[in-house]
């Protein structure tokens, strides 16, 4: 994924699959310039992590 479509699903109010390293993910935040984002698991809300945009595929 890119940043740009990160950015999307983060400001759409309509949930999108998203899946990090086999599980499902919500964006919380993308940061430009380490095209990084801040996700945690739909099934655990409350731990958040940062990962790398391009490790994220939308389902």
């Amino acid at each position: 994924m890119n940043v740009m479509r990160a950015k999307e699903i983060k400001d759409d109010p309509v949930m999108q699959d998203v899946v990090y390293n086999g599980g499902y993910v919500y964006i919380e935040d993308v940061n430009d310039d380490t095209q990084k984002a801040l996700v945690r698991y739909t099934k655990q809300s409350e731990k958040t992590f940062e990962v790398d945009v391009t490790d994220l595929t939308e389902k």
